[in-house]
């Protein structure tokens, strides 16, 4: 039986003890966990008889700062919020470029046969948000591939989206596929800086996030370590399609990729918390987004993640779900179409009277 995670354990006794989350994190007691409290849990990390101790383990370490990141911005007293479940469906790959030929780079070539992936969250609902991706000596998160990761860590590669500089590209077209962790930020995200826009990271070691080897990065040591996004703590980033960016990683040939990671997610619309831990994944299984309900002319029979408006169905021009008299007057317009699968209900391949008669049917609902 797997042990319960020792966040959970931690929110439980404060409640049990009646502590509220500013009693255990307000730290200089001016009424919010605000940037100054954020400072001071960083300094602390991974120092014995430090505070906040949530845990009791006589470390601050990665389920203290876990317990402190969705009371980031609290006003004073706050609430511990419950945990959820079935948001998190899952993590998989996709596969954004086989690399034919040799490309240049600003620390080394990206050899021919390399192939670039993106790891993703699954969530149920566009709002939900992943705040950390972490791991431990209890829950590791580990990635391995039988080659090694292009471009991670060191003076010249990245660690974090946020490390990435696309004005390299240019001269070093390689440097677009290095590897590096999100937290479920878009780089696009990154476009508008503020004091408080970016990503950062802690590890337990005390070295940096570095590849334990050619082909393996890790956190699993005994005080763990996490990756996440600044402004997400405070809920400043827009919603997503269902898949939450997790990281870009580029394996050399043999392009075998493999890992299990752990995420944090703040879930309905940010009174929630859902802990997904083990979450495996292999370039073997691939996802593959679009239409997955074979009622809609859209569908598409490899598809294994379907979002939001993959799906259309005939006599709804507009996507709204609704047939009203506009989807009417669209649908009479296209009256005798050959291949017009919008407005083809029978599946006949033309627009016709039964397919009139069908949407009147339909109309208003």
């Amino acid at each position: 039986m797997k042990k319960m995670f020792p966040l959970i354990l931690a929110m439980l006794a404060c409640q049990m003890h009646a502590q509220t989350p500013c009693d255990v994190f307000d730290h200089n007691g001016d009424g919010v966990v605000g940037a100054n409290t954020w400072l001071y849990v960083l300094g602390s990390y991974g120092t014995e008889g430090g505070e906040p101790d949530v845990d009791g383990s006589g470390t601050v370490d990665l389920p203290d700062l876990l317990s402190f990141m969705p009371q980031f911005g609290t006003q004073c007293p706050g609430t511990w919020l419950p945990m959820s479940s079935g948001h998190v469906l899952g993590v998989g790959l996709m596969e954004v470029a086989v690399h034919d030929n040799t490309l240049a780079g600003l620390g080394g070539d990206l050899p021919a046969g390399a192939v670039t992936y993106r790891l993703y969250a699954v969530l149920s609902e566009p709002s939900d948000r992943v705040l950390a991706i972490y791991g431990d000596n209890d829950r590791p998160l580990q990635l391995n591939t039988v080659g090694e990761f292009y471009g991670f860590g060191g003076t010249t590669g990245t660690t974090l989206l946020s490390d990435y500089q696309p004005l390299f590209d240019g001269v070093f077209p390689a440097n677009a596929y290095s590897t590096w962790f999100s937290a479920g930020i878009e780089s696009e995200w990154l476009s508008d800086w503020s004091v408080s826009t970016g990503m950062q990271y802690v590890d337990g070691t005390g070295q940096g996030l570095q590849a334990e080897g050619p082909g393996q990065i890790a956190m699993n040591d005994a005080v763990g370590g996490a990756i996440w996004g600044q402004d997400v703590m405070l809920g400043d980033w827009p919603d997503h399609s269902g898949l939450s960016l997790l990281g870009q990683f580029t394996v050399t040939d043999p392009s075998e990729f493999e890992g299990t990671v752990n995420v944090l997610v703040l879930t309905e619309g940010g009174t929630s918390l859902e802990m997904a831990e083990g979450l495996t994944f292999h370039n073997g299984s691939l996802l593959v987004t679009g239409c997955t309900d074979e009622s809609s002319y859209t569908y598409n029979p490899d598809a294994t993640v379907s979002g939001a408006e993959d799906c259309l169905y005939a006599g709804d021009y507009n996507g709204d779900g609704v047939f009203t008299v506009d989807d009417f007057l669209q649908l009479l317009s296209q009256y005798g179409c050959q291949g017009c699968p919008e407005g083809d209900f029978d599946g006949d391949g033309a627009v016709t009277v039964s397919d009139v008669l069908a949407f009147l049917g339909l109309l208003g609902g």
